[in-house]
């Protein structure tokens, strides 16, 4: 302690050579620690999103057919009658849960097509009919909206002749 003209002690402190570089050193330490953990978990990241990209690992290489094996014929798509989204109350809820539902119809052949498109207001009252009458716990499954396929082609079906939709297909399925 050393005392000024007014009698006053002031505290000095003494420095060491030793003291003043191991706070730098430290955060220097914590930095680097903090970078090479920060890379390790983006090559991880990294690695996994690219084995989860289609024809990227090496488990998905697959060996070519030989030339006498034949592929059978892909069955070809008929013609599809696509139907503007509309949106159905869902039943048993009130008003509160509602359906944005938009349906592609594939047909078997271009003649029911015409028919379909003859008689749309015809379709599109059976589709309203069927949509409405389902609650969200019917049609919020994977399982649920399959039944629904079944059920909006077998109907439809009635409508014309039997095999008439050969699929449902529904591009826009929102519930809220």
């Amino acid at each position: 302690m050393a005392e000024d003209s007014n009698g006053n002690e002031d505290l000095v402190e003494e420095k060491d050579g030793d003291s003043g570089g191991g706070g730098s050193k430290t955060v220097l330490i914590i930095v680097i620690a903090g970078f090479v953990l920060f890379m390790a978990l983006a090559g991880a990241g990294f690695y996994i999103l690219w084995q989860k990209m289609p024809g990227s690992s090496a488990d998905s290489v697959t060996t070519s057919k030989s030339a006498t094996e034949k592929e059978p014929p892909a069955k070809e798509l008929g013609p599809i009658y696509s139907i503007n989204p509309f949106v159905i109350n869902l039943a048993g809820s009130g008003g509160k849960r509602f359906l944005r539902v938009k349906i592609n119809l594939e047909l078997k052949n271009q003649t029911t097509f015409e028919q379909v498109h003859a008689q749309l207001p015809r379709v599109k009252d059976t589709l309203l009919t069927i949509l409405s009458s389902k609650k969200f716990e019917d049609i919020n499954t994977v399982e649920g909206k399959s039944g629904l396929r079944t059920e909006i082609a077998a109907t439809i079906d009635t409508l014309f002749s039997k095999g008439a939709v050969t699929q449902v297909y529904f591009t826009e399925f929102v519930i809220e």
